[in-house]
């Protein structure tokens, strides 16, 4: 998605209402130190989540807010998707990303409390990440 926000061409959507829980690096960061320096919290599993379930439309909105220009999107059928990845994704990983948006198309993702346990405090949103992220997604 990086190269084509910097290049002004459309983003290519097949499930725009799809849901994620995007999480900051930073967040995953500061789990997992706090995981491998306190020997009470080894030994268990924890699943990360950012802070809110949002659509591939919202993320897509809270850049075009970020950086101060509209981002288009193009909305395209599976197929289209799998052939335009071709190149850049192996076609097993491109099914399963599809598999997985097409079945969090409409619903929100479960979010868990993960990081505010390990770390003290609550995670990131999304629109903070795409705040630390804006230079990157400067058009070329």
């Amino acid at each position: 998605m990086e190269p084509h926000l910097r290049s002004g061409r459309p983003i290519s959507l097949p499930f725009p209402g799809s849901h994620s829980d995007p999480i900051h690096e930073r967040d995953v960061a500061e789990a997992t130190l706090a995981v491998l320096t306190d020997p009470g919290l080894g030994g268990r599993p924890y699943t990360l989540t950012g802070p809110q379930s949002l659509t591939f439309t919202e993320q897509i909105d809270i850049l075009s807010r970020v950086t101060g220009r509209p981002i288009p999107v193009r909305h395209v059928t599976r197929e289209e998707w799998r052939s335009e990845m071709a190149e850049h994704i192996p076609a097993a990983f491109a099914d399963a990303l599809l598999d997985s948006w097409e079945a969090n198309d409409g619903s929100p993702v479960e979010l868990t409390e993960s990081v505010r346990e390990l770390t003290g405090c609550p995670p990131r949103t999304f629109a903070t990440w795409a705040q630390d992220h804006a230079g990157d997604f400067r058009v070329q």
